[in-house]
């Protein structure tokens, strides 16, 4: 594999990305939480209801970009953690049978993920931030049962290849 499309370069390109969102961030989660007061003062004044309530709605999303934005901070600090521990740790070829039977076991969890978050979905509000983000969890789980079954192949005929050289050199 090329340098550019090297696990390393891409982790440090994604790195440098990372902190350029973050420092967005802060702005954008103190500017929602402004938002969210305004917005509820308006629904505590307004008169009529259907405006009440839509006041209410934009506050109550604006709540929830808000706590997203901060969210996505701390999870950009965690991510950033584990993409240095990537850089810095050289695994071992032996280890590979253990990461297949770890990926095996984890596609079911990402299966058990998506119909939590299914769960859920009827009781948030249509067409809220809210309601969105609970779509968009179930879909990520979709993914990422994806990935792990694509990655468990890939590694499985990756370690029967091994086992396969060994053995013919034996």
């Amino acid at each position: 594999m090329d340098r550019e499309h090297s696990l390393e370069s891409r982790l440090e390109k994604l790195l440098a990305s990372l902190e350029k969102i973050k420092e967005q961030l802060e702005d954008i989660a103190l500017d929602e939480m402004s938002e969210a007061r305004a917005y509820s003062n308006m629904a505590r004044a307004c008169y009529e209801e259907d405006a009440r309530w839509n006041l209410f709605l934009i506050a109550m999303d604006s709540i929830v970009h808000q706590e997203i934005a901060w969210a996505l901070i701390r999870a950009i600090n965690e991510i950033q953690v584990v993409a240095k521990e990537l850089l810095s740790y050289r695994p071992r070829r032996e280890d590979m049978g253990q990461v297949v039977d770890l990926v095996e076991i984890h596609k079911s969890i990402e299966d058990l993920a998506k119909s939590s978050y299914e769960g859920l979905l009827h009781l948030a509000e249509p067409g809220t931030t809210l309601r969105k983000l609970l779509e968009l969890l179930v879909e990520e789980e979709k993914k990422h049962e994806r990935l792990a079954i694509a990655t468990a192949e890939r590694l499985r005929n990756l370690l029967q290849q091994s086992n396969r050289r060994e053995e013919e050199q034996d």
